[in-house]
């Protein structure tokens, strides 16, 4: 059930090459969210007048050192309001509008691989996966793309909670050269479709890309969207993307902040 509130930031960690980590105190119910849920953010008083979406990063039990009673953003720091975000220290009052949206689901069959496809600052919904996913679940796999290796926040985390982790970069400064769905295709030509679950979050033509090589292998994929967005609940209309039903041409346009921002691969009209 989502709920508004206002609540105090713990911390607002610099991970380096402006990436953040924020923290901050939060109700039962958000803390009990499922991963690629998302709040809403703003900050009482400041000049930002629109709230801003980001997914669950964290949430209790994923960082061994963090407090029982507190989530986790992952953000960068690209405009106004990410760059207030990234002043507020230990103390300063936020409020959060969460948890929304539908997040991930476990794979249905207790032998199938979980896949993390991250690009960029993308990754902020793995953390909170990794941690989520049942114990009969199969160590995830991680393949994390990004334009260099300044665009890879966590990528230490994920060495350690993940089975194995697969880095590239755009231009070669960390990892392999090249793009996240060079690796990643070689990984659905070796095993069968039904062995494999993808989760994806990162930019459009990263999840355009990576959604036509699991419908050609036939894995089943599931996209974390990434959206502008002015209220995050429904009303606004402002994050539509185009849809289609099963079996069927017909084209409709469905809310990310409702119908998403979780989508299977093959409902969307790309």
């Amino acid at each position: 059930m989502p709920q508004d509130i206002k609540t105090s930031v713990l911390r607002n960690t610099d991970l380096g090459n402006a990436n953040f980590l924020l923290e901050f105190e939060a109700t039962p119910s958000m803390t009990e969210m499922t991963p690629a849920q998302f709040f809403m953010l703003g900050i009482p008083g400041s000049d930002m007048l629109l709230r801003r979406p980001f997914s669950v990063c964290g949430i209790p039990g994923t960082f061994e050192d963090a407090p029982a009673n507190a989530v986790q953003v992952l953000y960068k720091v690209v405009g106004t309001g990410t760059g207030l975000l990234a002043s507020l220290g230990s103390g300063a009052v936020i409020n959060v509008l969460g948890p929304l949206g539908n997040g991930f689901e476990a794979p249905s069959e207790a032998g199938t691989r979980p896949v993390f496809v991250a690009g960029g600052i993308g990754s902020a919904p793995f953390p909170a996966l990794a941690s989520w996913l049942p114990e009969k679940a199969a160590r995830p796999l991680m393949y994390y793309g990004a334009r260099t290796s300044n665009d890879l926040p966590l990528a230490d985390w994920f060495a350690s909670h993940t089975e194995r982790l697969i880095v590239t970069t755009e231009d070669g400064s960390a990892g392999h050269e090249g793009l996240v769905t060079e690796p990643l295709g070689e990984l659905l030509e070796s095993n069968p479709a039904e062995s494999l679950h993808l989760y994806v979050c990162g930019p459009e033509p990263m999840l355009k890309a990576v959604a036509r090589l699991a419908l050609k292998h036939g894995v089943t994929c599931d996209l974390s969207l990434e959206a502008h967005m002015a209220c995050g609940f429904g009303v606004c209309l402002g994050c539509v993307v185009p849809t289609r039903r099963p079996g069927t041409d017909e084209i409709r346009y469905d809310r990310v902040c409702v119908e998403g921002p979780v989508m299977r691969a093959g409902v969307l009209a790309w």
